[in-house]
Parts: C-alpha cells; structure tokens; sequence
C-alpha cells in the first residue's frame, strides 16, 4: 500500500510542475498554446518549428487542440534491416 500512495504521490508531483492547457471552446477558438506563442512572434516561430505549437480549432460539432507543425526528425521511422 505504501508504493501505491508514493506512486501516485510521485504522478500528482510531477504534473503540478507542468503547464495546464486551458480548455478548447469557443470562447478561446484561434487561440494559441503555449500561452506566449500569441503575444510573441519568436516564441511561436521557435515553438511551430519544434512541433509543439496548438490551437484551438472547431472540430466537428466541438473544439479540440491541434499541433500545427510536425518535427521532421519526428517522421524519421527506425533503419530498415
């Protein structure tokens, strides 16, 4: 029982030290994330080329987060055999 409550202790700990994304909705529809990517033109570039830039797009019926970009180095598949 004591690992249980050390890992989950470990789990809350760990997230608290994260960024929260605010919600999707239509109330921030365009919108950016990470929250300095909307007020800063480096911020965003630096981000988009990474391929950690969101926003927040209507999807369907509902709003979803939406990486704009994708890392190359992110496609790049295992060597073939």
């Amino acid at each position: 029982m004591k690992y249980v409550a050390f890992v989950f202790l470990c789990g809350a700990l760990c997230r608290a030290g994260q960024a929260q994304k605010p919600i999707c909705n239509a109330k921030s529809h365009g919108q950016l994330w990470p929250q300095d990517a909307n007020s800063n033109r480096d911020s965003a570039r630096e981000l988009s080329q990474k391929g950690e830039l969101e926003m927040c797009t209507a999807v369907a019926w509902r709003y979803k987060w939406r990486r704009l970009s994708v890392n190359v180095r992110d496609l790049v598949k295992a060597k073939r055999p």
